[in-house]
Order: structure tokens, then sequence, then C-alpha cells
């Protein structure tokens, strides 16, 4: 059994999650099978993944990417679509891709992307493998080249998974998704328990802030704007002496907007910076709240039963919050007034129990879509669809 992944990577700790519950789900069904993972995607080494598994990277990924082979073929205004089969496995029975959210028009998806999944998808749809889109957001879908993507993923996969109902909705407006091979399913992180880091005693039940740079880049707020939003969260919650730090959920970006925030407060407010997925998942789950601007930060809580408010640049904030029957919990950009409102009720523990309990009550229901939805993937029948 040959299993390609795709779209998961380890800066991202949100990607690299969503690699473990795969990992995981594969070791459980197919504990002998070889899993490859493009070299970019895992640039610690394979050894930072802790799996039994057969985990390799793709034939020449590696090659490639450390002889900077895209940049100077581009340089030299050379074509390069032919470089992504380099990621194509020679009898792969499965590629499966769990990017989160790749295919919408906030990215500007180029020409060259394009050609990329054509080649790629084409040469593994011909050896008859099995290709599957794990639960991600999709759209909107307006712009040429993100129906071209969506075209050629359509023609070649066995199952798309929307994880909510607008990114659904987006697929069958843009007229070029056969919906017959679509199914939603919520994210399916939710299976994967966290490690608590060592070292972190001191902020178990503590409020835990989860800047995000995608908030500035994709135009939402400006850097001044956020900064003042989290310092505003953040004194809100030191208010009721209770710890507060601030967690780095990606890379160096990230990173960089924590310190600043630090810097904007004035006194010692902790930057958690540096640990795998599983300990940031572990770290979330002892936290008394979360207030997050990253998508998986938010999914780790509720699925860890934690209260959480969030902050958002997507419609994939607000539908997660619907999956676990909750509503108004994503926080105005342009409000502090409103912020803190909506922000103190969730630091009470009479407000803080209610949502904990109501949260158990939800996620048998969201586990149970997971196991669901890798039961219908294993099931698919062998060959072309």
């Amino acid at each position: 059994m040959k299993i390609v992944l795709w779209g998961v990577e380890t800066n991202n700790k949100g990607a690299e999650l969503m690699l473990y519950a795969i990992l995981q789900e594969i070791e459980r069904k197919f504990p002998d099978a070889k899993v490859y993972i493009p070299y970019p995607r895992c640039k610690q080494g394979l050894s930072y993944i802790q799996t039994p598994l057969d985990f390799r990277f793709t034939p020449f990924s590696k090659f490639v990417y450390k002889a900077h082979l895209g940049g100077i073929l581009r340089h030299l205004k050379l074509p390069t679509g032919w470089l992504s089969l380099t990621n194509v496995v020679r009898g792969a029975d499965w590629f499966i891709d769990g990017s989160g959210f790749a295919f919408s028009d906030q990215w500007n998806i180029s020409e060259s992307n394009v050609k990329l999944w054509q080649i790629m998808l084409n040469k593994l749809y011909t050896q008859g493998c099995k290709i599957i889109f794990l639960p991600q957001a999709f759209g909107p879908v307006e712009l040429p080249n993100t129906k071209k993507v969506l075209k050629v993923i359509s023609d070649k996969s066995n199952l798309i998974i929307p994880r909510e109902r607008v990114s659904y909705d987006y697929l069958e407006k843009s007229g070029v998704v056969d919906m017959r091979k679509t199914r939603v399913y919520s994210d399916f992180t939710s299976l994967v328990e966290g490690v608590f880091p060592t070292g972190y005693e001191h902020l178990k039940n503590a409020v835990c802030v989860i800047p995000n740079m995608r908030m500035i880049d994709k135009g939402t707020i400006s850097l001044d704007n956020y900064i003042k939003l989290l310092s505003s969260i953040i004194e809100s919650a030191r208010e009721t002496h209770r710890p507060v730090y601030l967690l780095n959920h990606e890379g160096k970006k990230d990173e960089m907007l924590a310190y600043k925030c630090r810097e904007c407060i004035g006194s010692g407010i902790e930057v958690v910076t540096g640990l795998n997925a599983l300990e940031v998942k572990g770290l979330i789950a002892s936290a008394y709240l979360v207030v997050t601007s990253r998508f998986h930060g938010l999914a780790s809580a509720l699925n860890s039963c934690v209260p959480a408010l969030a902050t958002s640049w997507s419609h994939k904030y607000e539908e997660l919050f619907k999956d676990y029957g909750l509503s108004d919990c994503v926080l105005p950009l342009d409000n502090l007034l409103s912020v803190k409102q909506r922000l103190v009720p969730f630091l009470s523990e009479n407000k803080n129990q209610e949502m904990r309990l109501h949260l158990r009550e939800q996620l048998p229901k969201i586990q149970a879509q997971s196991r669901a939805m890798w039961d219908e993937i294993w099931n698919l029948k062998k060959g072309r669809s």
C-alpha cells in the first residue's frame, strides 16, 4: 500500500495536526503502508514526525527543492509544471490532500499552479490512484484560475469534501465541480489527542491568545488596529487575575506578531513558541479560555471542550462554530468596547462551565462524523471512478 500526502506540513501547526490525524488513521487501517510527503512540507526531517509508519519523501522532491530548480526554470522563463511529477509515486494507491484552505479566489491562483495540478493529477489518475480531498474550506470561486483548478480536481478526484455548507455552495455555484463527488464533513482533527508539553504547568487553566498574520495580509484589519485588538483582549483577561499567554500557532510571522503585541502591552506576558502540533493542542486543551485568529487553534479548543472566541478572515470560522451549535462567537474588529462586552461573560465561571458542558455534548457527533468519513473513503472501489 502506497499513500501520497499533499497539502499538510509542519510549519503551520494546524496543517501539522491534520498530518497527524491522517497518519493516525493510516496507522489504524494500513499499518504496513508506505507513506510519502514532498520534502518542503517537512523540512525538519522525517524523524520529526512521530509515527511507526514507513514515512518517506516523494522521489526527487528534496533534490528539486535544494537545487532551486523551480526558481531557476521560472527565471529562465521555462515551463515548471513537469516538476510536479517528482511528487508522483509510481504505483500509488491513494493521493490524499489535506490543504485546509487552498482553492479560493483569496489566493489568486496562478496559471502555473493550475498546470501543476493538471500534470500531477493526470499522472496519478492514469495509474488508477484514488484521489481524495479531505475536509477543507473552498471558495469564493469567481476568478478564472480558481475555476480551472477546481475543474481539474473535479475531473480527476474520487471524493471532494467541503467541511461546511458555505464551501459546498461555492463549489456548486462554480458550475465546474461534479457535485456527485462531494460530501460535507466537519474538520477531522477531533480524533487526535494532544500532548501537554513539559515545562508549562504554570499555564494550565490560563487564557490563551493566538494571533494570525492572515488577519492583516488578507486586508481584514490593519496591523496597528489588530495589535490594539489583541492588547485589549489581553488586558480584559488580566482583570480576572488569570494568567494570559500568547501562543504561536504557525511560523516566524505569527511569532513576530506575538512579540510585537507583547511589546505594545508594555508589561511581561509569556510568548509560547517552538512547540510541535501535538504539544500545541495539548496546551490549548488545558486552557480556561482560548481567543484565536487561527482556525485550527479554534478547532483544537472546541474539540477539547475548551470555550473559545475568534477573530475571522474567512467564512470557515463562523461555520466551525455552527458545527458545534454555537453562534455570536466571532469578535467584531472595529469596536473594542463591543469586544470586551463579548469577552467578559466567557471569563466568568458560570458561562465557562456552561460552554464546557455544551461542547461535551457536541463532541461525540463531530467525532462520529470523522469516523464515518474515513469509512466512506476506505470503502471506495478500486480503479478509476
